[in-house]
């Protein structure tokens, strides 16, 4: 092979490579996907259903299907249930942020908060959450809906009617904002001031 020949050689090897790399820098790249186990997996609706993900990309699910992946496992204590009930709460406050992050009203309304229904439109849970009942109240393993009772922002209590899905009875389970769990004789009475031993 003469000089010439490989010289040639060299210079089509030179175009192609410069052709391929200007192909390269000028093809738009995918964005990046984000895992399920993302620390941002939030999402933000506007609209009370999840907004379909386009084709061959991953749409994050509500953070709080996380932590109630396991929501009224009969496996799994009912305390757990209460426990991750307020471990929602609280990680949805702390992503909200700003004041009054939760409204201090009925089941309900937390509910509709919790799936969307807030100033920052931060999505907690879907609507089909086994969280919530066709009524749109979050319940407990029983069907029942669960109870809140605010002292203030940072002091909520949570409490579930139990087996018998009667409220104020003995087979109450109540979580306290310090984490405390309240059952048979420690319960508070319905009026929530004082305890059951205040009351003989």
């Amino acid at each position: 092979m003469d000089v010439r020949k490989a010289y040639a050689c060299i210079a089509v090897l030179a175009v192609l490579l410069v052709a391929v790399t200007l192909l390269r820098l000028r093809t738009p790249r995918s964005p990046a996907v984000f895992s399920s186990s993302s620390t941002h997996a939030i999402t933000r609706n506007a609209g009370s259903a999840d907004i379909p993900s386009p084709p061959g990309k991953s749409v994050e699910r509500p953070f709080a299907e996380r932590i109630l992946a396991d929501y009224a496992d009969p496996a799994r204590l009912p305390e757990d249930d209460l426990r991750d009930i307020a471990r929602t709460l609280d990680n949805f406050a702390l992503l909200l942020k700003g004041e009054n992050p939760l409204p201090l009203g009925a089941n309900e309304e937390i509910a509709a908060a919790l799936r969307g229904k807030n100033r920052g439109q931060l999505r907690a849970l879907p609507d089909d959450s086994r969280a919530f009942n066709a009524q749109g109240q979050i319940v407990d393993r029983w069907g029942s809906p669960l109870f809140f009772h605010a002292e203030s922002r940072a002091r909520l209590d949570i409490r579930s009617a139990g087996p018998d899905r009667v409220m104020w009875t003995a087979d109450d389970l109540h979580r306290k904002h310090d984490g405390r769990m309240l059952r048979g004789d420690a319960l508070l009475p319905a009026s929530l001031f004082g305890s059951a031993k205040d009351r003989k």
